[in-house]
């Protein structure tokens, strides 16, 4: 029996070894002396003794020592060499009282090493244990300015919390987003229930993604582990079983799979984009595609539902989403039917968004970042239904986002501003730190900046608590919030000017919400939608500006013809791709240069500007000063994606 073992054994360990040489690869375990020479490292920390995850051991300590083994420690020599009676000896010792003595390994940057035990560990990865004994030595490499040293110290803050080391990312700030899943932060304590209930339950999610894709590397692993509870809360996931686990990673599968992680988002500038060349355009290597399910009837089947958090009397967000849904069914009344629902709470959206199933609806638009989860549950129940949130950079392919380049709109009112002021400090009221709204501010920035190079923007924010908000000082010109306002709304919208205590509006700029749902709804029911089909895991966007005529400026008769023409000739301009905003060498508040000479800065350096260019007083807020609802939005849309 042992010998047969051995052989069995052998046989794996020589597949590997054959694989690793056709692909060019090492044949056998690392050495980490092989690995560390001629590199600083920053010191030594005995970890004492810890479970070690089998998975995460690549290698010896010391070079001359792994050439009897596989890349994943399974035996390679003889079955009569003294190694392999060695191997069968602590086999026999295994299966019958457990193998308890720990080895001795090296951590060093996720990845253990062994010193003494390589024969315990190639048995135990033989018998597809999950982890071994070990006392453990941690070597720590050099810190450095990069986004790879900044993980591993968030690693070791992490495991200095729990003592997992099994959870591993591929980005910087990944902790914090799964502490934030958890319901912890860094300053919280761990029982060893809640480390216990953790460990399990990533446990058990390995195990499913890796029968679902093969065994893919730990920050794989991790990456669509803090993925899945984006889409299902750790509260729900911790209670489910691991065959429950496995049935929710199979609803989601192109959502997690490793493709999908690293695919990001394709941002839809134009709407011509979303006719049948799309998908040749995202997908050319694609010689042909499946044919698709017949799409729905106009007259029969074509049902829109819109769902708000706020009330349509009261917010100003709500309230032009709801004129836009009002004009789409003016336009296509006997075509499109649109049906709303207002005020409703996150735990609502799901109930409500069945109900809108229910009742015949094959479109859904959910119109706040804060519903995308809910959504996202409901899109992966009901493929057949066409789901959208209005938002930016989310990565799931099953809902589709949209929003507008408001920047593009925030320029020219920045030509308006800086025409119209008599002093030299302008006002602008911002609202959240999330994606596009920085892109905002520069883009307002720059457009005072051209036409009055001297002049400074005063940045005040809405979202902040009571004693972080500023009334405005003396600055006579402000650009508050652009949004259509309910009747009855005091507050000023738009650019407007302050003179005498009176406020006179000077130019706005608005989102056309109806132009953005009418282009998608015809889209679905012309037959020109394309569901995104083959190898691409990229989920869309659609981001469109002034060129796709859903951002809209409104100037007061009182200005000069001549800051009129200026703004028109920027908007024309724009529009035809003739300038750019974002052109050019731009300087932020501490003289660092972004973009080039020439040049164009790219969708994503937009949508995530987390600086503020050199002509603007003030600062990007901090979680703490940040009111409550806009803490919850910014840790789902936020520039940082884990705030400071």
């Amino acid at each position: 029996m042992l010998l047969e073992e051995y052989r069995k054994a052998r046989k794996l360990g020589n597949l590997q070894y054959k694989k690793a040489v056709s692909r060019g690869e090492p044949a056998h375990p690392q050495a980490l002396d092989e690995l560390l020479k001629g590199k600083k490292t920053a010191g030594e920390i005995h970890l004492g003794t810890v479970e070690i995850p089998m998975h995460l051991i690549v290698g010896t300590k010391e070079a001359g020592r792994q050439n009897a083994l596989s890349p994943d420690f399974l035996p390679l020599l003889d079955e009569d060499s003294e190694f392999a009676g060695k191997w069968m000896r602590l086999f026999d010792s295994q299966m019958e009282e457990g193998i308890y003595d720990p080895i001795i390994a090296y951590e060093y940057k996720n990845r253990f090493y062994v010193q003494e035990g390589s024969k315990r560990v190639s048995i135990m990865k033989y018998l597809e244990m999950p982890g071994i004994p070990g006392f453990v030595t941690r070597i720590l490499p050099v810190r450095e300015d990069t986004d790879e040293s900044k993980k591993y110290d968030e690693f070791q803050a992490f495991y200095q919390k729990t003592k997992l080391d099994e959870i591993l990312f591929s980005e910087h700030g990944s902790y914090g987003k799964l502490l934030k899943a958890v319901g912890k932060d860094w300053n919280a304590e761990w029982s060893e229930e809640e480390i216990k209930r953790l460990k399990t339950v990533f446990y058990h999610f390995s195990a499913m993604y890796w029968s679902m894709n093969g065994e893919q590397s730990p920050e794989v692993t991790g990456d669509a582990f803090l993925r899945c509870l984006t889409i299902f809360p750790y509260e729900e996931l911790k209670a489910k079983s691991s065959f429950e686990i496995g049935e929710e990673l199979k609803s989601m599968k192109e959502e997690i799979e490793p493709q999908a992680l690293t695919a990001g988002v394709e941002h839809v500038v134009e709407p011509k984009e979303e006719t049948s060349s799309l998908v040749t355009k995202i997908l050319p290597a694609l010689p042909s595609l499946p044919s698709l399910p017949p799409l729905p009837s106009v007259k029969k089947k074509l049902k829109a539902t819109f769902i708000y958090d706020g009330l349509i009397n009261k917010s100003g967000w709500t309230y032009a989403h709801e004129f836009g849904r009002l004009q789409v069914a003016k336009r296509f009344k006997g075509e499109f039917t649109t049906i709303a629902f207002e005020n409703i709470r996150q735990s609502q959206v799901q109930a409500v968004i069945q109900q809108a199933i229910d009742g015949g609806s094959t479109v859904i638009f959910t119109t706040t970042p804060l519903q995308m989860q809910a959504t996202m549950k409901a899109a992966l129940k009901h493929p057949e239904v066409f789901f959208f949130n209005c938002s930016l950079n989310y990565p799931y392919k099953s809902v589709r986002t949209y929003y507008a380049r408001s920047y593009e709109m925030k320029f020219l009112l920045g030509l308006i501003a800086g025409a119209m002021a008599e002093e030299n400090t302008i006002g602008y009221e911002a609202n959240y730190p999330i994606y596009g709204t920085v892109a905002d501010i520069n883009a307002f920035a720059t457009g005072v900046q051209m036409v009055r190079p001297r002049a400074k923007v005063q940045l005040y924010w809405s979202g902040v608590k009571k004693e972080y908000q500023y009334k405005h000082k003396d600055e006579t010109i402000i650009l508050a919030k652009d949004a259509m306002a309910p009747k009855g709304t005091e507050y000023p919208y738009g650019l407007y000017q302050q003179a005498e205590g009176k406020v006179v509006p000077l130019a706005t700029g608005l989102i056309n919400w109806g132009k953005f749902y009418g282009r998608i709804l015809e889209f679905i029911a012309d037959g020109t939608w394309k569901r995104l089909v083959g190898k691409s895991k990229r989920s869309l966007n659609y981001w469109w500006g002034i060129s796709a005529e859903v951002l809209e400026l409104i100037c007061s008769e009182k200005l000069p013809y001549g800051t009129k023409k200026l703004t028109e000739e920027f908007r024309r301009l724009i529009s035809w791709g003739g300038y750019h905003p974002f052109e050019g060498v731009l300087y932020d508040q501490e003289g660092h240069v972004h973009g080039k000479e020439g040049g164009v800065l790219t969708t994503e350096e937009i949508i995530t500007m987390d600086w503020l260019c050199e002509n603007i007083m003030g600062s990007i807020p901090t979680k703490e000063q940040l009111a409550d609802k806009a803490q919850k939005l910014v840790e789902l849309q936020g520039i940082w994606g884990e705030l400071a």
